[in-house]
């Protein structure tokens, strides 16, 4: 199983939630990954890139055909995917080591230049999933029918999400478990500690080193990009890479 990787030229992004009625990253995404073959980078998916705790067999079925078509023929061009596994499609954890088009990992472990860099979805350090991941779970799946009946029930959860963000502000604790689990991780020797789960894009320095989310592709297109040890949060658009 692959966890230590050396990459002088890799591209971040997480929280796809393709199958998601929800999601809009599809098209997004395969615009993307063209750009990014064509830019000689190396990619990797941090979580719950295919939902499979909110979407409908056709819908996630034809979205992950043609997704692990995009994703086969940037490994076929020479470059490398990598999957990290996330909170909505742990089930993948069946197929660590090998699944189709990549090797599927629970974090990686990336030396880039003079820097060592952890990245992993970041679900471990929420106080909700923790505290039961089963109840977790079951939560969510009820959550997941409402955005079948709902028009729009992610800009609910947005808002939601928004309401909570202020009241923490407020009381000074901002991200204050998912910053605590990066200063963690940091501890180990790392410079740079990249989550995604919480879908909101964060750059922050913390006592120990850097802390970056990369945000999410359900409406958003924010990435991280890591250049010899350089470690950037970038939204991406058609040609920015």
């Amino acid at each position: 199983m692959i966890f230590e990787i050396h990459e002088e030229r890799l591209l971040v992004i997480s929280d796809l939630h393709l199958g998601n009625p929800s999601s809009t990253a599809l098209q997004r995404l395969i615009e993307f990954l063209e750009e990014a073959r064509a830019g000689e980078w190396n990619v990797c998916i941090n979580g719950d890139g295919f939902d499979l705790l909110q979407s409908r067999a056709r819908r996630l079925a034809s979205e992950a055909v043609t997704v692990m078509g995009a994703l086969c023929r940037h490994m076929e061009s020479g470059h490398r995917v990598y999957y990290v596994v996330g909170n909505h499609d742990i089930q993948l954890e069946h197929f660590l080591e090998s699944w189709i088009f990549t090797s599927i990992v629970p974090f990686l472990n990336v030396q880039s230049g003079d820097s060592r860099i952890r990245i992993e979805h970041g679900h471990l350090y929420d106080p909700w999933y923790t505290r039961s991941p089963s109840v977790y779970e079951v939560l969510t799946r009820i959550v997941g029918v409402g955005r079948f009946v709902v028009a729009d029930a992610y800009s609910l959860f947005a808002r939601s999400q928004a309401i909570q963000d202020r009241r923490s502000k407020r009381a000074g604790n901002t991200a204050e478990p998912y910053r605590r689990g990066a200063e963690i991780v940091l501890e180990r020797g790392f410079d740079t500690v990249i989550f995604g789960h919480t879908h909101r894009s964060d750059d922050v320095r913390l006592s120990g080193g850097r802390f970056v989310n990369s945000g999410n592709w359900m409406r958003d297109s924010t990435f991280v990009r890591i250049e010899k040890g350089d470690v950037s949060l970038a939204r991406w658009h058609p040609g920015v890479l």
